[in-house]
C-alpha cells in the first residue's frame, strides 16, 4: 500500500511540474518515456541531435545509409549557423551570450569538435578580459580612494572633525589596507605574467595606499626586471654609446612592427580573412617572441582556422555526395588554403580529380564513337 501510495505522490509531483517546464526556453520537447520512431522528423527540426543519436542506438532499423546523409547536411548547416551566431555576437563584444548559444548548441550536439574548439578559444578569451577589467576596476577605485583620503586631510586641517567624519576617516584607511592588499596581489601576478607596466601600475598605487616590505620587495624585483631588459652588453665606451642608441632605434622600430602586425591579424580575424590572419601572423611570430597577448592571439587564429576548415570539408563532402564535383573541389581547395598540410583534404582532391577525368574519358569516347 505505502509503494502505491508513493507512486502516486511522484505521479503528483510530475505533473505539478509540467507547466513549469514547458515554460523553459531551453526545453522543446519533454518526454517522461523515450523518443519513439515517429518523433524522428520533429526531432530533427529542433535539432535535438544528440536525442536522435539515443534514438537510432535504440532502433538500429532507423540508422541507414540515407538518414545518415541527411543527419550530416542538417548538422553541418546547425554548426555553420551557430558559428556565425556566435561570431556576430563576439564582434558585438558579448562573450558571455556568445558561449551561452554555444552551450545550448552543444547540449544538441556534443559530439562537434567545431562548436567545443570554438568555446574553449572564446572562454580564454573571455578570461583574458574579465582579468584586464578587473585591473582596471581596481586601478579606479585606488584612485578615487586616493582623492578623497586626500580631501579629508585637507578638511582636517580645517575644522576639528566630529562623529561622522572620523567615522569616514577610519572607514577610508580600513578600505585603503584592504585596496592595497588587492593592488599587491594584482602586482604580483603581472609579475608572474611578466607584464611589466600592469605591474608598475598596480604596485605603485599599493605604495601610495599601504605601503609595507612585501610592497617594497616586489617593486624591487619589478625595479630588477625593468633593469634586465634594458641591459646591453659590457663593451667598450665610445661603442657603447653608438649601440645603445641603435638598439633605441631598432627596439623601438620592432615595437611599431609588431604593433602594426598584431592590429592588422586582429582586423583580418574580425573579417574572417583567415588567410591574410595566418599570413601577418605568422610574420609577427618571426619577428618578435612570445607573450601572453601574442599566444592569445594565436589560439584564438588557430581555433578559427580549425573551424573554418571543418566547415569547407563538410561542404565539399555534402557537394561530392551530391555529385557537384568540381564545386567540391572549390571547397576543398579553400580549405587546402588555410590547412597546406591537411592528408585528407590532398587524399579527397586527388579523389575528384580522378572521378573529372574518368568522366572526361568518357566523354571524350562518346563523342569519337560513330
Amino acid at each position: 500500500m505505502n509503494a502505491v501510495m508513493r507512486k502516486s505522490a511522484n505521479l503528483l509531483v510530475i505533473l505539478a511540474l509540467l507547466p513549469l517546464l514547458a515554460g523553459c526556453p531551453h526545453i522543446d520537447t519533454l518526454r517522461v518515456t523515450p523518443d519513439r520512431p515517429e518523433d524522428l522528423e520533429a526531432l530533427l527540426k529542433q535539432n535535438e541531435f544528440a536525442r536522435i543519436q539515443g534514438l537510432l542506438e535504440r532502433h538500429t532499423e532507423l540508422d541507414t545509409a540515407g538518414l545518415q546523409t541527411v543527419l550530416d547536411s542538417h548538422i553541418g548547416a546547425y554548426e555553420d549557423n551557430t558559428l556565425a551566431d556566435a561570431r556576430t555576437r563576439e564582434s558585438e563584444g558579448d562573450l558571455r551570450a556568445a558561449i551561452a548559444r554555444l552551450d545550448d548548441a552543444l547540449s544538441r550536439l556534443p559530439s562537434s569538435t567545431r562548436l567545443d574548439d570554438y568555446k574553449t578559444a572564446l572562454e580564454a578569451r573571455r578570461t583574458e578580459r574579465l582579468q584586464e577589467t578587473g585591473r582596471r576596476e581596481l586601478l579606479a577605485r585606488a584612485r578615487y580612494l586616493v582623492e578623497l583620503r586626500q580631501l579629508q586631510h585637507e578638511k582636517l586641517q580645517l575644522e576639528s572633525p566630529g562623529i561622522a567624519e572620523r567615522w569616514k576617516h577610519s572607514t577610508s584607511q580600513q578600505e585603503a589596507g584592504a585596496l592595497g592588499a588587492e593592488l599587491l596581489a594584482c602586482g604580483q601576478r603581472a609579475l608572474q605574467q611578466d607584464e611589466l607596466g600592469s605591474a608598475s601600475a598596480c604596485l605603485r598605487m599599493a605604495e601610495t595606499l599601504n605601503n609595507g616590505p612585501e610592497v617594497q620587495s616586489a617593486l624591487a624585483e619589478l625595479a630588477s626586471r625593468s633593469d634586465s631588459t634594458r641591459r646591453v652588453q659590457d663593451v667598450p665606451a665610445p661603442a657603447r654609446s653608438v649601440r645603445q642608441a641603435n638598439t633605441g632605434r631598432q627596439q623601438s622600430g620592432q615595437q611599431n612592427s609588431r604593433q602594426q602586425l598584431l592590429a592588422q591579424t586582429e582586423q583580418a580575424l574580425q573579417q574572417n580573412d583567415l588567410v591574410t590572419a595566418r599570413k601577418t601572423f605568422h610574420e609577427l611570430e618571426e619577428k618578435t617572441g612570445a607573450s601572453n597577448e601574442i599566444d592569445a592571439v594565436k589560439k584564438r587564429l588557430e581555433a578559427a582556422v580549425k573551424a573554418s576548415v571543418d566547415g569547407l570539408t563538410r561542404q565539399g563532402d555534402s557537394l561530392y555526395r551530391a555529385e557537384k564535383v568540381n564545386e567540391a573541389i572549390t571547397s576543398w581547395n579553400h580549405a587546402l588554403e588555410l590547412d597546406p598540410d591537411n592528408v585528407n583534404l590532398h587524399k579527397r582532391l586527388a579523389r575528384a580529380r580522378k572521378v573529372l577525368a574518368r568522366l572526361e574519358e568518357l566523354k571524350s569516347r562518346q563523342t569519337t564513337s560513330p
